[in-house]
């Protein structure tokens, strides 16, 4: 009885005591910093594990309060924006060169940066807990404490089996531990990913060219960087920023939706033939055009890293002629513009060639930071300055798109041209005056995102209501060039109103979802300051 009694005290002194409240809160922050929804059973469980490690390891307990809280100080700007760890946040850490690293941390509002430091200092505070006694008799509060963690950490696992998914150990819900696997699998997934693409990028293609009846001597690919569709004049947008887009004549796609919510993902999808879901990197629509006898040629804004490091870098080598505006090292030129991409297009035009051309162009266009892309300027304030200048770099590349339409027209060949964006974004800090755009895969304006195919044979200003998915961008490919082959199977003429298969979406997990399944992200009209 006596023992009990001891006990009792004990833990009672010890609940009461302050630091109990202090874990609470610290457990808290950590757990919501690394990107996952907020649970109060997993806040008690991070709490209690870090009793029991003070009462028989005060200086493991501590060891682990500092690793945890300098993970989550660090990351908890990425986590409001992008979320928790997955395959696209993994890719675009090995994807990113130093200068989009630097955009990207810029773009985050001040005061994320200041409740990292708070994570941070809380556990400085921590780690300046003296540690009074050496050694503390095992309670079976210890062990209650200990069971408590324990089962909880299979509650994500039995929670999983029962809802038909396979009993996997390390599919815990704790959030820290979750972090941990997070990276992990995601980073393997990634590698994996990387070596296939690059093993595959230096074999020769497989394709059976059956016919090659091109219509015009010049097709060009304009591919757009972050640009949702709702931000666009011309594609019902509540601005008036896309003067040359509103009235070409030409076939604009009112309901384009792009396979991923990033650009390695999603160019990876759209680009390259695609079988159970994996690219096939070395069929690709450049080596498809070589295949059929065009001479092929890649102009790029984006960051190369190396020869094979990203998806994109790995289709534009297969060109005959390559070049990059940047390296993507250290000396990259962050001031390049995509207008400098106009240069090279001349020089091409200004040689007469008898093979049929393909000229792809890849902007950096709308990425963050968009007044990186603007010097800061826009010509209407709506909400925020990012936001402001978001809509005015797609002004920009409207007008490269018509000067690249009058270089075509000065030719004197027949032409067609088709502009895309890869996907588009989401608001962050919604309403507020640092609001800004990320990625994200939740809703379907990441998905929405602006297709035309302007040719010099065109009459008129044809909107196209029909559904199109970025999946069936080599069919459309083929249809276009006049390059028939024995890998791609057209079931739809792509540019008419013919209805498609519904759309599918890859997220950032790599599942496929039902793009009417998503939610929205409106744009908001109002202009205000």
């Amino acid at each position: 009885m006596s023992l009990i009694l001891k006990e009792s005290v004990t833990f009672r002194s010890h609940t009461i005591n302050p630091w109990t409240g202090f874990y609470f809160l610290q457990s808290m922050v950590i757990n919501s910093a690394l990107g996952y929804e907020f649970s109060v059973l997993y806040a008690v469980v991070f709490t209690c594990a870090l009793l029991v490690l003070w009462r028989h390891a005060p200086r493991a307990q501590k060891i682990f309060i500092g690793i945890t809280s300098l993970v989550a100080a660090c990351y908890f700007p990425f986590g409001q924006a992008y979320g928790a760890p997955n395959f696209n946040t993994l890719l675009a850490l090995h994807s990113t060169n130093m200068e989009e690293s630097t955009e990207i941390l810029t773009i985050f509002p001040w005061y994320h940066y200041a409740i990292g430091v708070f994570i941070f200092a809380l556990g400085i505070v921590s780690l300046r807990r003296r540690v009074t006694t050496p050694s503390t008799p095992w309670l079976k509060w210890d062990t209650m404490g200990v069971i408590f963690c324990v089962g909880s950490y299979f509650i994500g696992p039995v929670q999983n089996h029962f809802h038909g998914f396979e009993f996997r150990l390390y599919d815990t819900g704790v959030p820290v531990l979750r972090f941990v696997r997070d990276v992990a699998v995601n980073n393997y997934e990634v590698v994996k990913e990387q070596e296939n693409m690059a093993q595959l990028s230096r074999m020769k293609d497989t394709w059976n060219v059956l016919a090659v009846k091109p219509k015009y001597h010049t097709y060009v690919v304009v591919i757009g960087e972050s640009v949702r569709r709702d931000a666009m004049g011309a594609f019902g947008g509540h601005w008036n920023n896309t003067p040359f887009a509103s009235q070409v004549n030409g076939n604009l796609f009112m309901d384009y939706i792009s396979a991923s919510g990033s650009t390695q993902k999603s160019l990876g999808l759209t680009l390259n033939r695609v079988v159970n879901g994996e690219p096939q990197y070395q069929d690709n629509f450049v080596t498809l055009a070589n295949r059929a006898g065009f001479q092929t040629w890649w102009f790029s804004n984006q960051g190369q890293i190396g020869e094979y490091d990203t998806a994109i870098a790995s289709i534009a080598k297969r060109a005959d002629e390559v070049q990059f505006l940047k390296n993507g090292d250290f000396e990259a030129n962050k001031n390049a513009r995509d207008e400098d991409l106009l240069k090279m297009t001349a020089q091409v035009f200004s040689t007469a060639r008898k093979q049929p051309q393909l000229i792809v162009l890849h902007l950096m266009g709308s990425h963050p930071q968009a007044c990186d892309r603007t010097g800061g300027k826009y010509n209407e304030f709506v909400q925020s300055k990012e936001t402001s200048c978001y809509l005015y770099s797609i002004t920009q590349t409207d007008d490269l798109l018509g000067k690249l339409y009058s270089q075509l027209v000065n030719t004197g060949d027949s032409f067609s041209m088709v502009y895309f964006s890869d996907h588009g974004l989401a608001f962050k800090e919604r309403g507020k005056e640092v609001q800004y755009l990320a990625h994200d895969d939740h809703f379907q304006q990441n998905f929405q995102v602006p297709f035309m195919v302007l040719s010099s044979d065109d009459k008129t200003h044809r909107v196209i209501k029909a559904r199109r998915s970025a999946n069936d961008f080599l069919s459309f490919f083929s249809q276009w060039t006049g390059i028939s082959t024995e890998q791609i199977k057209n079931s739809y003429r792509f540019i008419s109103e013919q209805k498609a298969s519904p759309a599918y979406i890859t997220n950032f997990k790599l599942q496929k979802v039902d793009y009417n399944h998503l939610g929205t992200d409106i744009f908001e009209t109002r202009s205000r300051r």
